[in-house]
């Protein structure tokens, strides 16, 4: 579980600290949108505790970050 804290402390520290050190405003929005995705898979296999559940209510709470993350990327990119 220790582990899991740190990697979404790091998933949320990452951004900070690339545009801290000079990143470009468009890599920093694909970071971010990358991990979204990474830390809402996190989120609802450990603090949910989705990992045991029957196949298609793991996916089905999975699903929402990568479509959400999907229509702000249409969203951003048709800008």
């Amino acid at each position: 579980m220790l582990a899991v804290y740190i990697a979404l402390m790091v998933c949320t520290m990452t951004p900070v600290i690339a545009m801290q050190a000079g990143a470009d405003a468009s890599v920093l929005v694909w970071l971010v949108f990358a991990l979204v995705i990474v830390k809402a898979v996190m989120l609802v296999d450990h603090f949910m505790e989705m990992r045991h559940a029957p196949v298609g209510w793991r996916v089905a709470t999975q699903a929402w970050a990568p479509v959400v993350v999907l229509a702000l990327a249409v969203i951003h990119w048709l800008n």
